[in-house]
């Protein structure tokens, strides 16, 4: 059962945390992380430190402690959908794409019609880097020399199948 003084802690860091301020989000947060401990609650929240990992990497740039505060909370509250949806944000902000998706499937396979994991999972761009970096996306070279990408990659993975299905001789 959670502790008052933490749970109200933890309310005005979520209010903080969607009015835009994460650094005071952050603050409260941790209020209520501590609160708990000075209590030695035996189960710990993990949502308060699932959102206060999320509010450390939105306050600047996402470091280790945030990556580390909501893999944590994952780690010992598997079955919360509302802690991968953090921990996938968190990996997004720290630009690690490929972990994030993987954190938002997971949320989605235990809570399927979550609405802000959708979301975030659409928003996450699958697409490879354009072939020349320091042209735009939707310049016409970038586009042909993609298409002309995807060709080759196309042909190379239908001769891996066409040779993995030749027999050994």
């Amino acid at each position: 059962m959670p502790i008052p003084s933490a749970e109200s802690s933890f309310r005005k860091g979520l209010a903080t945390l969607t009015g835009g301020d994460a650094a005071a989000a952050a603050r409260h947060l941790q209020s209520a992380i501590l609160i708990e401990r000075q209590h030695g609650v035996a189960r710990p929240q993990m949502r308060y430190l699932s959102y206060y990992g999320l509010a450390l990497a939105q306050s600047g740039r996402p470091n280790a402690a945030a990556i580390q505060a909501c893999e944590t909370a994952t780690r010992r509250d598997l079955f919360n959908p509302d802690l991968y949806l953090n921990l996938g944000r968190v990996y997004s902000l720290a630009d690690r794409k490929s972990r994030a998706l993987a954190a938002f499937e997971r949320g989605l396979a235990i809570a399927p019609n979550h609405p802000a994991l959708a979301s975030e999972m659409a928003k996450i761009d699958r697409r490879q880097a354009p072939p020349l970096a320091f042209v735009p996306r939707s310049h016409p070279i970038n586009k042909l020399l993609g298409k002309v990408r995807g060709v080759l990659f196309a042909r190379r993975a239908h001769g891996m199948e066409r040779a993995k299905a030749a027999p050994a001789s």
